[in-house]
């Protein structure tokens, strides 16, 4: 059969209120006290106060619903520790054996709260020290004692309690009640005395925020750890002080319930404190700009100045006191914050600090986009500008070497046809040459320049030009194809450039000469048979500055190669665009 959480809790609270009733009247009808009432209703309070915490803590959110199950299982116990008032022997023993074994997990409790570690080494060596002497010398006499000593911290008879119900011996030893009763009752007392202490120190150590928490609680722990070393000095040095110890014993009831509240106190202080951080980061966030910031806002939200926001891979181990949180953005690791140990079970603080964390850092990430993205906007436009210089530029460059050298040459024929001026046939070439630079002029209006370079290919495109020199020319290319439009355009216009400087400077030049040859690399070559000259001392001129920069601007290179009375060659290399 399936149990709702509504149903399950609603015999939760009716067994708790059971364990308490069987208290209540277990205590009423064994009990020989002139005040039975009272002290039924003490017991019967001593089991609802661990139960009702508890199972509030157990119900409600972390990071106490471990201490409320604790707390629950604490109170199981304590009602079994109540049986101790019951006249039936089995009950008695049973109740004188549960208040033994409650010990170490009341200390437990204690050293634990809130994180439900015991952090330090000497915690755990107390809590050891306490479980070791209750199992070791208190636990087995069960076998071998006829009566339990009285009075006790967990019942109120004297001299008319119950037989202990599992003696196996028919007489005790005497060595039991001589030797082990006062030694154990001595390390009980000493270690009780020495509890007390470690709880007023570590009240007195805690930070200010575990201090909110622990402060209800440690106190009255002390408090109660005292009384119970108390009884049993006052049992072993006043035997007959039956009247003190009974009243050590009610003061004992009453802290041992307050015990149980105090942790309710703290829990609500702690929900308290909870919300007005949250409250705080409200108002004090402002999506912070970076993680020094974040940090800032986190310690003064959670009163914790110490938090730190550090990188994954830069966090260190965390010292005492402090712990360690992981934000995760999906399985990655984006930040560790470093806090006080008594948010590391928070889930509101966990919860806040990633969110915070989360939307700082996206923020981060969007405002570093967001400057790429204006940073690229800024270099495109800078490249557009560019661009539109360079077009312009090449367009210049296509003009100077193009259509200008095309009229250069005619101006150049017509000069040497000034002889013949009556020769049909030059006239005639001076028409067809004229037709094709108004051509190459109106090309550029569309945009497509030079159209043969564009339809057939740099060859024919060059042995056209070359058909044009005022020099005799020719190209040897047969073997070559067709390049990337950029690649052409440049070969094409350096090897025009390198044909007009010969025909207009290469003195006693008689054949222009254009190779090309592709090896991985478009390779050309323009070479004269002219006189030379001396590279070293000669400036360069202004058309072979353009053709550095053309070859440049599609990553090749060029090299003038010239010596007097030796002609002069132009070697391109070209990338093949492959």
């Amino acid at each position: 059969m399936v149990v709702d959480r509504s149903s399950a809790r609603v015999l939760a609270v009716l067994g708790a209120i059971g364990l308490c009733a069987i208290s209540f009247v277990v205590t009423l009808s064994g009990t020989g006290s002139d005040s039975a009432e009272l002290e039924a209703l003490a017991r019967a309070l001593l089991v609802a106060a661990p139960l009702g915490v508890g199972l509030f803590l157990w119900w409600g959110p972390p990071p106490l619903q471990r201490f409320g199950w604790l707390l629950v299982l604490a109170g199981v116990g304590w009602w079994l520790t109540t049986l101790s008032g019951s006249d039936e022997p089995v009950l008695f023993t049973i109740g004188r054996l549960a208040g033994w074994t409650m010990e170490p997990l009341v200390f437990y409790l204690a050293l634990a709260y809130p994180t439900g570690r015991l952090d330090t080494r000497g915690d755990r060596a107390l809590v050891l020290a306490s479980a070791t002497l209750f199992a070791v010398l208190f636990l087995p006499t069960v076998l071998l004692v006829e009566t339990f000593p009285a009075p006790s911290p967990w019942s109120t008879c004297i001299d008319d309690c119950p037989a202990n119900a599992f003696n196996l011996l028919d007489t005790e030893p005497a060595w039991v009640a001589d030797v082990v009763q006062p030694v154990r009752e001595l390390l009980a007392a000493a270690l009780f005395i020495a509890l007390a202490v470690r709880f007023a120190e570590r009240v007195r150590s805690a930070s200010s925020l575990m201090r909110r928490v622990r402060t209800p609680v440690l106190p009255v722990a002390a408090v109660r750890a005292g009384l119970a070393g108390a009884i049993l000095l006052v049992r072993l040095a006043v035997p007959d002080a039956d009247t003190l110890v009974q009243a050590l014993w009610w003061v004992g009831v009453a802290v041992s319930i307050a015990f149980s509240i105090a942790f309710l106190v703290g829990a609500l202080r702690w929900r308290l404190f909870m919300g007005r951080c949250l409250q705080r980061l409200a108002v004090l966030f402002r999506a912070p700009t970076s993680r020094h910031e974040l940090a800032t806002v986190l310690a003064e939200a959670f009163e914790d100045p110490e938090l730190e926001l550090l990188e994954p891979g830069a966090a260190p181990t965390p010292g005492p006191g402090r712990a360690r949180t992981d934000i995760h953005d999906g399985d990655d690791i984006v930040a560790v914050v470093v806090h006080d140990e008594a948010l590391c079970d928070e889930q509101a603080f966990i919860e806040a600090a990633a969110s915070a964390a989360l939307v700082t850092l996206e923020g981060r990430r969007l405002a570093a986009e967001t400057t790429s993205l204006l940073e690229e906007l800024r270099e495109s436009r800078g490249r557009v500008m560019s661009g539109a210089d360079d077009e312009r530029q090449r367009i210049q460059r296509d003009l100077h070497d193009g259509a200008q050298q095309r009229l250069l040459a005619l101006r150049v024929r017509l000069e040497l046809a000034a002889d013949h001026p009556t020769d049909p046939e030059a006239l005639r070439g001076f028409a067809r040459d004229i037709d094709a630079a108004v051509e190459e002029v109106r090309s550029f209006a569309y945009g497509v320049y030079p159209p043969l370079l564009s339809s057939r290919g740099l060859v024919d495109a060059l042995r056209s030009a070359a058909r044009r020199c005022a020099l005799p020319a020719r190209v040897d290319g047969d073997h070559v194809g067709r390049y990337p439009p950029e690649i052409e355009r440049a070969a094409y216009f350096c090897c025009l450039e390198a044909m007009q400087n010969a025909s207009k400077h290469a003195s006693g030049a008689t054949e222009v000469s254009v190779t090309l040859a592709d090896d991985g690399q478009l390779r050309l070559e323009v070479r004269d048979d002219g006189s030379g000259f001396d590279v070293a001392t000669t400036p360069p001129g202004m058309g072979l500055v353009n053709m550095r920069d053309r070859v440049a601007s599609v990553g090749g290179e060029l090299d003038l190669r010239s010596r007097p009375s030796d002609g002069t060659s132009v070697l391109i290399a070209l990338p093949t665009g492959d």
